[in-house]
């Protein structure tokens, strides 16, 4: 009924902040204890309450205590991938959406909610084309952003002077199975601890994906067996992680051939084929999951735990960037920036600005 509508939006108000929730429970917790055993008149006093507002009282402590402990064994995974050298949207009419504009407010306000959270990138973050003075600045919007691994994809790799853009990184850059992955700044792999979990994430590109570049990037980039190079991580790692992603540079269809063919791979997070996944796909208890491209989709992953850190469940879903959400005002002089140094501005962005 309507009178319970009160109840619920203070409950929900509560355990939104599981560090709130906490603090909520413990205080009624032991002002209840002591109010109950101070005297005698106490407990008189307590029996003249109403007792539907009695239930009432102790149902909310309930709620707040039990969604408290259930946010205590769940972490979450925030994925992206191919965002294509998109700073913000394109105002297109057939897909307003937004880009890494809205993303940065998005990832930000969800850890603040969610502490519990790691944030990974599939790759190709630079522009499709080389464009370097646009590609500088994707790398300071990423280095604003809380990333706790990104894969460089074959739009990276492809790019001469990477080692200069991995030098201004402050979080790491993975491709396990490159062979001269040190000399760019490259890391294997990265363990993440969070929440009290420990999450192993490996990142690993196809050769496929440099299909139509020319002969000499080809040469340049030495790629090792990418499934033997995951196999020889889960062998060294599982005993050690409670989950392991595998970041992939390869496509979706080569994603399901990979989970039908390894066991020990928690989470697949995808990218090149610039997939959008709504739920994602579960192939050999791994899950699947890709976000679309251009920015438009932030991924979603829930992994919940039992109280021996083993995975219960895990699911996944898009949330878009749509064009009513805040704009960050550091990415948007990032954009500024770009539209005074280049004299490029969208020409749908000035439809936009000054409709007829």
């Amino acid at each position: 009924g309507q009178g319970r509508a009160p109840i619920f939006k203070a409950i929900y108000a509560l355990v939104k902040n599981r560090n709130t929730a906490m603090m909520t429970a413990v205080m009624i917790g032991f002002s209840m204890i002591k109010f109950m055993k101070n005297s005698l008149e106490s407990y008189m006093l307590l029996r003249q309450f109403e007792p539907m507002v009695m239930r009432k009282f102790f149902t909310c402590l309930s709620l707040i205590i039990s969604c408290m402990v259930a946010e205590d064994n769940t972490l979450y995974i925030l994925h992206t991938n191919n965002t294509n050298g998109a700073l913000e949207n394109c105002y297109c009419p057939d897909h307003p959406y937004g880009a890494i504009e809205k993303r940065s407010v998005f990832i930000n306000t969800f850890i603040k909610e969610n502490p519990n959270t790691i944030i990974v990138d599939a790759g190709d973050f630079f522009s499709v084309t080389k464009r370097p003075f646009l590609d500088s600045l994707i790398i300071d919007a990423y280095i604003s952003l809380p990333y706790d691994a990104v894969l460089a994809g074959d739009q990276e790799l492809s790019r001469e002077n990477l080692s200069q853009y991995t030098k201004k990184l402050n979080h790491p850059l993975l491709v396990a199975n490159l062979t001269d992955h040190d000399e760019l700044g490259l890391k294997r792999n990265v363990i993440i601890k969070r929440g009290g979990y420990r999450v192993g994430i490996i990142g690993i590109v196809h050769p496929s994906v440099f299909r139509f570049y020319p002969e000499e990037i080809k040469e340049r980039i030495e790629l090792e067996n990418s499934e033997e190079t995951i196999r020889t991580f889960i062998n060294d790692f599982s005993d050690s992680v409670d989950v392991i992603i595998a970041l992939t540079h390869q496509g979706h269809d080569k994603d399901v051939l990979l989970a039908e063919s390894i066991s020990g791979l928690d989470i697949i997070v995808g990218s090149h084929s610039q997939t959008k996944l709504d739920s994602g796909d579960v192939v050999n208890e791994n899950l699947i999951v890709q976000a679309g491209k251009e920015g438009y989709h932030v991924g979603i992953i829930r992994i919940q735990f039992d109280d021996d850190k083993k995975i219960i469940s895990k699911s996944a879903k898009i949330k878009t960037m749509t064009l009513d959400m805040p704009d960050d005002p550091y990415i948007m002089k990032l954009i500024n920036s770009y539209e005074q140094e280049t004299g490029h501005i969208n020409r749908n962005k000035l439809k936009h600005q000054n409709p007829k």
